[in-house]
């Protein structure tokens, strides 16, 4: 038999932050599906997440895995009938070792969409490629173990100059898609915890880790929808620990400060250097390590984690 990898799924996972998180986690022996806009930067990206270590199954394979965009995936039938949208077990618990699926499977991925397009991306391009869990569907390949929720748009723009249609996408990019592409992942069986509270069985449970920004703390000069939707993703952590902790989720966030990346190049970094406590930028490998952290340490929940170099407390 060949043992599942545990599987992280990471939104905004082709560039910055996000890519990061993605190439140490895979240096951890996790398997990450990543889901970003452009599939170039996707195909980029998966080309630096170092190779899960294949593992020979002595399980037949009925079902050869389909080599597609450089990455293996098994073709799953998807169901007929919706998952239980009230189910946050969608079926028998399932071992991690798999007679079901070939170490092949077990791979890298990506899904090219925009989450900010909601319910039609989740339904449609993700479902598509990332089959639904059900009872007589192994979810080998589907459970998510990991969610990263790090895609994410920002603005430099007073607020009386601030267009509505930005405003729209701000929001519906760093906080209604989180909300509804994590809703989707629970009602259908991608996130499974206990079906009952409190009920006792595997030590492991699944983990949510939201990326939020220390401007949703403090505010910010010229970014109020920005800095107002980085505040909801705080309030959404929060909430959605309370809730789901007697179902074994464990939901956390992380707060960076200025890192250096492709949304802060527009910045004045010497100016800002000067105002950061440790003189200098984060990088998104430092956010990695918290975002590792957060998902292995089993007693981590309802967490908030400032990494901003102590500018938070100036």
């Amino acid at each position: 038999m060949s043992r599942r990898p545990p599987h992280v799924l990471i939104t905004g996972g082709s560039r910055g932050i996000g890519l990061a998180i993605a190439q140490l986690f895979a240096k951890n022996a996790y398997r990450c599906t990543l889901i970003a806009r452009s599939e170039n930067t996707l195909k980029s990206a998966i080309s630096t997440l170092q190779p899960l270590p294949t593992i020979p199954s002595t399980a037949t394979q009925e079902t050869e895995p389909e080599e597609e965009h450089g990455y293996s995936f098994l073709k799953l039938e998807s169901p007929t009938q919706e998952a239980d949208s009230n189910s946050l077990d969608q079926g028998s618990s399932t071992p991690d070792t798999s007679s079901a699926a070939s170490h092949a499977a077990f791979q890298h991925s990506y899904i090219q969409g925009d989450v900010a397009k909601g319910t039609y991306f989740w339904g449609s391009q993700f479902g598509d490629r990332l089959p639904r869990p059900t009872k007589t569907t192994p979810h080998h390949l589907s459970r998510i173990d990991v969610l990263v929720n790090c895609a994410g748009v920002s603005q430099s723009t007073l607020f009386i100059k601030t267009r509505e249609e930005d405003i729209d996408n701000i929001v519906n990019t760093n906080l209604s898609a989180m909300m509804i592409g994590t809703r989707f992942l629970f009602r259908h069986g991608y996130l499974q915890g206990a079906s009952e509270p409190k009920q006792k069985g595997d030590k492991s449970s699944p983990v949510i880790i939201n990326i939020s920004s220390l401007l949703g703390l403090s505010g910010g000069h010229g970014a109020v929808a920005y800095a107002a939707s980085k505040a909801g993703v705080l309030g959404f952590t929060r909430a959605l620990a309370s809730e789901y902790a007697s179902h074994r989720v464990r939901v956390n966030a992380i707060v960076p400060g200025y890192v250096t990346s492709d949304m802060t190049k527009a910045l004045n970094e010497e100016q800002l250097r000067q105002r950061i406590p440790l003189g200098r930028f984060g990088t998104p490998e430092e956010i990695a390590q918290a975002a590792l952290f957060l998902a292995q340490n089993e007693y981590a929940h309802n967490c908030v984690v400032n990494l901003d170099g102590g500018l938070s407390a100036v």
